[in-house]
């Protein structure tokens, strides 16, 4: 049967330096060249998800991103994007009334973070990425499609005070989903929108059986992505939820795990 493979990037594929090793590259190569479709799957905006595609020469074989965590997905077949998720404008509008000046607040769109405030994590990603960093006073101030958003807190939040915020968003934003990852940052995606669920519908697009498909991941926006998987693998330096969730765990990305998984399990003859 036809098989895919859907893999995370930071912390995953990626080197800690945010670089492909040649091995990673090689064989990432090698598995297409097989005709095994790789997709890139990311919380990396679009743009730059697709610009590290490229380096994987994802490209050369028509393939496909997943990027914004599973909000924008881009076939390089039609150079275009299959879907995207996104606020609408009274949505965006919602969210900057009920949390400027109290929250911190990342808005994403395909090539821009917009924020509040300068902050030392966001930008760092903003040139990792390099895409653009707005520092935005009113909502009109945002010019792009919205795919995703983070809330971020100042300090870290009781169990019970994080339950509160986590009812206040839902109920002001009922067709949006409102993600957990721990007591200071709050996830908010269109509703169903995660790497799990993107990973599902572009399997349907291009014909592969969910049990066919095998997944690399590490960290809390991977847990779908895993959980919906055929296989889903964590790399070794993975959060303990992800790795008690995955049917296996490989090498860290350090030591080139998924790539090694893919040698011994997709290219050993």
């Amino acid at each position: 049967m036809k098989k895919a493979v859907f893999s995370d990037l930071d912390g995953t594929l990626l080197k800690d330096n945010h670089r492909f090793s040649k091995l990673t590259k090689k064989t990432v190569n090698s598995v297409q060249k097989k005709g095994i479709p790789f997709v890139v799957t990311t919380g990396r905006l679009a743009n730059d998800a697709i610009r590290q595609a490229r380096k994987l020469k994802v490209h050369k074989y028509n393939g496909y991103v997943l990027a914004n965590n599973g909000a924008s997905a881009y076939s390089f077949k039609t150079n275009s994007f299959l879907w995207m998720m996104i606020f609408t404008t009274a949505e965006i509008k919602t969210l900057f009334q009920f949390t400027y000046q109290k929250y911190k607040v990342h808005f994403f769109s395909n090539n821009s973070t917009y924020v509040y405030e300068y902050g030392e994590n966001s930008y760092y990603w903003s040139k990792i990425m390099r895409t653009k960093y707005k520092v935005i006073t009113k909502p009109e101030e945002i010019i792009e499609d919205i795919t995703h958003a983070s809330v971020i807190t100042h300090q870290s939040l009781d169990d019970n005070a994080a339950g509160v915020l986590i009812q206040e968003l839902r109920q002001l934003l009922p067709q949006l989903d409102i993600t957990q990852y721990n007591n200071r940052v709050f996830e908010i995606a269109c509703k169903g929108i995660s790497k799990g669920s993107a990973l599902q519908f572009l399997s349907h697009h291009i014909g592969i059986d969910i049990s066919q498909t095998y997944s690399f991941g590490d960290s809390y926006n991977d847990l779908e992505l895993i959980r919906q998987a055929g296989v889903g693998i964590a790399v070794g330096n993975a959060i303990d939820e992800l790795k008690a969730m995955a049917n296996e765990v490989t090498l860290s990305n350090r030591e080139d795990g998924p790539a090694k998984y893919l040698q011994q399990f997709f290219l050993k003859k």
